[in-house]
């Protein structure tokens, strides 16, 4: 079975945690590419990479969001179980990372890791996803926009529908996942991050991820809108970095 992550920093013999990314809808490792440079040389950083995308392009799409949690606690659970973990997952990234989180660490306490929820809505805040068998693709497509899902004007790049929209169809199927999300789930501390020019992830919507921990939360806001992830790499990395740094000291 192909392997579901993704290793960024395969060069740094000695490292004291990880680092695993959740990608937006219809991204993938690109998406990461350039964070070894801003992170301490002590992280391992590894992507989530689903099938369908990138160096998985020739294999069918998951859209089966409890299959797809299913393979990858079953990939994280090792590395929980090495040390200091942190999970960071954006937009869609953000409800796969949760869940997993949910099966990963269920249960355990005293466990060295760390839940960022970036750029979404926490599922019992959530708005309904677009209902891609009712819509036309070009429809599709304009309401991903109108949510802030899609930067303006790509709807009418005609290459980018026909490259993209398989994939984004596919992964936002798998926001499904969020339906199996439990309150008090975990017992880890929970970073939210937010946008501030990002409508459909407010602050408001982002602060209700604290119900899902026992543990600690705490949000913090970042210029930009639903795209602050690229747009604002520096800054969402040093938050990252503190986070490890803090699981390393232990």
């Amino acid at each position: 079975m192909p392997e579901i992550l993704r290793d960024l920093t395969p060069d740094r013999q000695v490292t004291r945690c990880e680092l695993v990314c959740f990608p937006y809808a219809g991204g993938g490792v690109r998406v990461f590419r350039d964070w070894p440079r801003y992170l301490t040389r002590l992280v391992n950083i590894s992507v989530v990479q689903l099938a369908g995308r990138e160096d998985r392009m020739a294999e069918e799409f998951q859209t089966d969001p409890e299959r797809v949690v299913a393979l990858l606690a079953e990939a994280i659970a090792p590395l929980a179980d090495k040390g200091g973990l942190v999970l960071f997952g954006h937009s869609l990234g953000a409800t796969l990372a949760a869940r997993t989180a949910q099966e990963v660490f269920g249960g355990r306490g005293g466990t060295e890791a760390v839940l960022f929820v970036s750029g979404r809505r926490a599922p019992w805040s959530a708005r309904p996803e677009p209902d891609d068998r009712e819509l036309t693709d070009y429809d599709y497509l304009d309401e991903l926009t109108a949510m802030g899902r899609l930067e303006p004007g790509l709807v009418t790049n005609a290459e980018f529908a026909r490259l993209t929209l398989p994939a984004l169809k596919a992964d936002l199927r798998l926001s499904a996942a969020g339906r199996g999300i439990r309150e008090r789930a975990v017992c880890l501390p929970v970073i939210g991050l937010y946008g501030h020019q990002d409508e459909g992830a407010p602050l408001s919507s982002v602060r209700e991820w604290s119900r899902f921990t026992t543990g600690s939360f705490r949000s913090a806001g970042i210029d930009g809108d639903h795209f602050f992830l690229e747009s604002q790499v520096e800054r969402v990395t040093t938050l990252i970095d503190t986070a490890a740094r803090s699981l390393i000291r232990r």
